[in-house]
């Protein structure tokens, strides 16, 4: 009996240790996007049909600024790349002003398509050397789109045509600034297009986003990067 407790006490004690080595910190962010839809329309210009204007026009939308919002949490024992996953809710689209008479040139009032994302996001952390203000780092990662809400008001036939699921490429930018407590503030630029141009009526639709965010992530530990650094106990221990 005693074999058995002493046994189940160093499992639980080990699968402590792993998962105190593997989890690193958790934090949130908030952060300002911008973003904008590309059209392009590969019919021939044609006079009678007009078929390079509709269903829509070869463009590249206006730039549609919202806000983001997310929770993170990082992970991997490793000094130079972590793993981070993400859940956040932000939002995409295109500012339009399209053409109200044909051949005119004449634009109607600025409208806006927008998609309203819950995402999924994860991401290769490769962190920098720790420098004297800060630590910089890439991340590398994708993003899961979940559209849980939309608003087409300019070019249905093509924007629609975007899916209710979506995986996406990004790239970011990051850097952490120095502390000496357990919490740290970050800011991080990201670039989120997408990797699948949709098609429809020989019209090529795809979209981007740029996302600028701040965040604070509170680590258990005091530093980015002290896994396994020796620590000095003084000269009586």
């Amino acid at each position: 009996m005693k074999k058995k407790i002493i046994i189940c006490f160093a499992l639980v004690h080990v699968i402590f240790q792993m998962n105190a080595q593997f989890f690193r910190g958790v934090g949130i962010f908030v952060g300002a996007t911008t973003s904008s839809s590309r059209y392009r329309n590969l019919n021939a210009v044609d006079n009678t049909t007009y078929a390079h204007k509709f269903p829509a026009p070869s463009h590249r939308s206006g730039e549609y600024v919202f806000f983001s919002v997310g929770i993170l949490g990082e992970f991997l024992k490793y000094e130079h790349i972590r793993w981070q996953t993400e859940f956040e809710y932000c939002r995409k689209g295109g500012v339009e002003r399209p053409s109200i008479g044909i051949g005119t040139g004449e634009r109607g009032p600025a409208t806006a398509n927008t998609f309203t994302n819950i995402q999924w996001n994860n991401f290769a952390k490769i962190i920098g050397n720790e420098g004297y203000r800060g630590t910089p780092y890439l991340m590398l990662g994708a993003r899961l789109e979940y559209n849980m809400a939309r608003s087409i008001t300019a070019y249905p036939t093509v924007a629609g045509i975007a899916p209710k699921i979506n995986l996406t490429p990004d790239v970011g930018l990051g850097y952490e600034f120095a502390s000496y407590s357990k919490f740290h503030f970050f800011t991080e630029l990201h670039y989120n297009p997408d990797a699948i141009k949709m098609v429809t009526q020989n019209v090529v639709f795809w979209q981007r986003m740029f996302e600028l965010r701040i965040g604070i992530i509170f680590r258990p530990r005091k530093s980015i990067d002290d896994c396994n650094a020796p620590r000095y106990h003084g000269s009586d221990y």
